[in-house]
């Protein structure tokens, strides 16, 4: 597991992820705070899952979204719409100077939130994998029984309202797309689907009975610090992406019975959160990167748990997750061969009782695009 890494090994790696997916801001700034010793011990109030490079640049996100006023607000594409910039233009300069003067400025606010928060990434966009995952279950039912939800790492619960949003999945190649979701959504999601568009399963919205989320720390989305915490989460340089939070945020505050949300922890507290769900239909178990939080003898009885949940009612487990960073979980390896460790995110589904387990898909940690596996 990746938590017992030297910290500044964790902002390398972090840079390299998040240059992959052509983010300039924080690489720079994690390149440079991997080397500074009185930076990096700005984590060191943090819970050891915790202490991760995110937890620190979400705490400095916040504080420049809640209007404090400092160079380093320049350079950070984000906080200049919220503060009404109709134009986003780079800043000239050095983005890591500016980072560390503002941790020393700042240096008491920011271990006061790294203290007392953790990260949190409602990423709606996961829900180009969600949608058709759920489809699959669902046609093992002809699409006649309507599924109840549970979602662990739930966050806000924002990825509970997938069926609110409009999906878009488009051909890498040839401009061939599909559709599915209301026309009108306020949310909108677009996913590249690579090799052949026919290969995704039938895109429709399943039937849905009870909604529920489980989180260690779920954030209000009714609670406008709690919000703005969650969209420090982000990365600062993707305003798409960022407002497309922000517009599921909005969604669920008009929706007139938001999803509900439970406090716990996802291993003790999953059976009594399972138990309190009414009704004898499918249970659709989903997390998508949580597990990685886990130990792998953790993630292990995570598997174990979701299948012993299959007494009264059939009980799906369905994950979208790293291999490479939950080797407890019953991740089948995938269809092509790969050099070195799995790092992709992948879509599996376990059928009731904790059998038959596939792996449905192959995606973009955000949503970005996917790569269907299973035929349907």
């Amino acid at each position: 597991m990746l938590v017992e890494e030297p910290l500044a090994d964790h902002f390398r790696d972090f840079a390299a992820v998040v240059e992959r997916d052509g983010g300039t801001t924080y690489p720079a700034i994690c390149r440079a705070v991997a080397e500074d010793d009185d930076l990096l011990s700005l984590l060191a109030g943090a819970p050891l899952p915790q202490r991760r490079p995110l937890l620190l640049l979400a705490a400095v996100h916040f504080l420049l979204l809640s209007g404090v006023e400092h160079p380093l607000a320049a350079f950070y594409d984000t906080v200049v719409v919220v503060r009404g910039g109709t134009t986003v233009q780079s800043a000239k300069g050095d983005v890591a100077a500016a980072f560390s003067d503002f941790c020393h400025a700042y240096r008491a606010e920011v271990e006061r939130l790294i203290a007392t928060r953790s990260t949190q990434t409602n990423e709606v966009g996961r829900c180009s994998a969600l949608l058709p995952g759920l489809g699959h279950v669902a046609s093992q039912y002809e699409w006649r029984e309507p599924l109840s939800l549970l979602d662990l790492g739930t966050s806000a619960g924002l990825n509970l309202l997938f069926d609110d949003y409009l999906y878009t999945y488009r051909a890498s190649e040839g401009g061939a797309v599909r559709t599915a979701g209301p026309q009108d959504a306020a949310v909108t999601i677009e996913c590249t689907v690579r090799d052949d568009l026919t290969h995704l399963p039938q895109l429709r919205l399943p039937l849905m009975a009870e909604r529920v989320g489980l989180d260690l720390a779920p954030v209000d989305p009714l609670s406008d610090d709690e919000s703005l915490w969650l969209l420090a989460c982000q990365w600062p340089d993707n305003p798409p992406r960022f407002e497309r939070l922000r517009a599921a945020l909005a969604n669920v505050r008009a929706v007139a019975h938001p999803p509900r949300l439970e406090r716990g922890d996802m291993l003790k507290d999953l059976p009594r959160v399972a138990a309190s769900m009414t009704g004898d239909g499918p249970l659709v178990v989903f997390h998508s990167w949580v597990a990685a939080y886990l130990d792998e003898e953790e993630q292990h009885s995570l598997s174990e748990q979701v299948a012993g949940l299959d007494v009264h009612r059939p009980v799906h487990h369905l994950y979208c997750e790293s291999p490479f960073e939950t080797p407890g979980l019953p991740t089948p390896r995938s269809p092509v061969p790969r050099k070195g460790p799995d790092l992709v995110t992948a879509l599996v589904h376990v059928g009731p009782g904790g059998h038959g387990a596939a792996r449905l898909a192959d995606t973009h940690p955000h949503g970005y695009w996917i790569r269907w596996w299973a035929q349907s």
